[in-house]
């Protein structure tokens, strides 16, 4: 062959090998793109984020990416990150260790009942001091029991609770405190604004007379966990009024006691539920941006904040992209449920000390539990979560429900929810068919949707009851079983 022939055959051969290496690497990067797109059945990973400059969200001045949506919006939830806005510190980890080895008291409250130890080692924990709630009862304890929850159950109650309550939550297997509502100690109602009707901001409990309900719920939550020495799996501290649930929550986190070292390296023990936030609702219903809410742009946020920790240091327009987390569906393992919980009950003895601004009414619990996480404060970064809204073991459906546009009618909307053609059930919209979280495991905040969501319950009554009358309601088997 000529040279000019041998040099248009080299041409062609290279030009061929290219091609199949172009083809190896592109099928290569769609599988694995095509494994970043499968929803996870387990806790979020630490997967690093994409480096691509067009899809890493927000970058700290030491590297960490902190915020990127746009994975979630790709498709690729395990690389989804809602990181707090300020660099990973050390000596934060440290002294939130520290507060952890703190001795925990005993419950401060009577102990009414205490169930045998149920098969599972989960948790499910709250406040529900009502003096007559048997329907409510139904629809927290009942939702759990009936689709197959069979974990602790741990409740703060009415000293004059009903007779015919009792006996229900007994063969529920309920373990339950009585909740003695006293006046708080002078000094942190000093110069605080009237409640008014609002019991949990204007009362302490027998014992704890040094947080409003409010907030002194949170350090029951605390003690009562730390007095369940078989509460070794997943707890959730909860609303105990608009929950409900269609499956056991816990179930599509895994096994959190797991041990081995790729387990505990990768392992989120502390899960916060965001609400809808307007990146997660533009994959929904983009053009009703009202019906979606980021932490930053809400004014509820900067009014509950700013006077206690000051304008400067809360800098809400760094969060005008992020997502609200929710203080009424928190979930963690054992250590991170206990890091939580003595991160936020110090803050609070804190927050009292500080003066009337920093107290209950004016700081609530939601909007300083927010304010801690984007600062950081919780500490142990990469082993905390933030669960996007439509995903995972809790659906907060409130604000949805509601669509301000509308003005006084606009409560009780369902445009928003996602409904199982067959079952009628509702659905995490961010989750795929066929994972075990697609049916949202739990809904929250309910009581926004009452108009469409009390039928819907009454045509779902097998969630929640088996029989009719709560009285001919069958035990647990490990109740039955003492």
């Amino acid at each position: 062959l000529s040279l000019k022939t041998q040099a248009r055959v080299f041409i062609i051969f290279a030009f061929i090998l290219a091609f199949e290496t172009l083809f190896l690497v592109s099928k290569l990067s769609f599988e694995t793109s095509s494994d970043y797109g499968r929803p996870s059945s387990s806790t979020p990973n630490n997967a690093v984020p994409s480096s691509d400059p067009h899809d890493i969200g927000k970058i700290l001045p030491d590297g960490t990416v902190t915020f990127t949506p746009e994975e979630f919006r790709a498709g690729r939830p395990e690389k989804y990150v809602n990181l707090p806005n300020v660099p990973i510190d050390p000596d934060r980890d440290e002294a939130v260790h520290i507060l952890m080895r703190e001795a925990v008291p005993p419950p401060a409250e009577n102990l009414l009942h205490e169930a045998p130890t149920p098969p599972g080692a989960n948790a499910i924990v709250g406040l529900a001091s009502y003096p007559q709630f048997m329907d409510g009862w139904r629809k927290l304890v009942g939702s759990l029991r009936t689709n197959g929850y069979d974990g602790h159950i741990i409740v703060g109650v009415n000293p004059a609770i009903p007779e015919e309550e009792r006996h229900y939550l007994d063969r529920m297997g309920v373990t339950y405190y009585a909740i003695e509502v006293a006046n708080c100690t002078a000094s942190i109602m000093d110069g605080v604004s009237d409640a008014g009707k609002n019991a949990v901001r204007a009362k302490c409990s027998r014992g704890l007379e040094d947080f409003k309900l409010e907030w002194g719920r949170f350090e029951m939550a605390r003690r009562w966990l730390n007095a369940c020495e078989s509460c070794t799996g997943w707890s959730m501290v909860i609303d105990t009024r608009d929950i409900f649930f269609q499956a056991d929550p816990f179930a599509s986190l895994g096994d959190p006691t797991t041990t081995t070292t790729e387990a505990v390296s990768s392992r989120s023990d502390l899960l916060f539920v965001e609400e809808i936030a307007k990146y997660s609702n533009t994959m929904l219903m983009p053009e009703m941006s009202h019906r979606a809410v980021n932490l930053g742009e809400s004014g509820r946020y900067k009014i509950h904040v700013n006077p206690c920790y000051g304008k400067e240091k809360v800098r809400a327009h760094e969060l005008m992209d992020r997502p609200m987390l929710c203080s009424g569906t928190v979930i963690g393992t054992r250590d991170g449920i206990h890091r939580f919980l003595s991160v936020l009950v110090d803050e609070f003895r804190i927050n009292n000390a500080k003066g009337p601004l920093c107290r209950s009414p004016t700081t609530t619990d939601q909007w300083t539990m927010n304010y801690l996480y984007y600062k950081g404060k919780f500490g142990f970064v990469r082993h905390t979560k933030t669960l996007p809204w439509g995903t995972g073991p809790v659906l907060t459906v409130g604000k949805p429900c509601v669509n301000s546009a509308i003005g006084k009618n606009g409560n009780s909307q369902n445009d928003m929810i996602v409904f199982d053609e067959d079952s009628g059930l509702i659905l995490n919209p961010h989750e795929r068919e066929g994972n075990i979280a697609r049916v949202a495991p739990t809904l929250h905040q309910w009581d926004r949707c009452r108009k469409w969501i009390n039928p819907w319950f009454r045509e779902h009554k097998q969630l929640y009851m088996r029989k009719d009358r709560p009285e001919d309601e069958p035990a647990v088997t490990w109740v039955e079983r003492n």
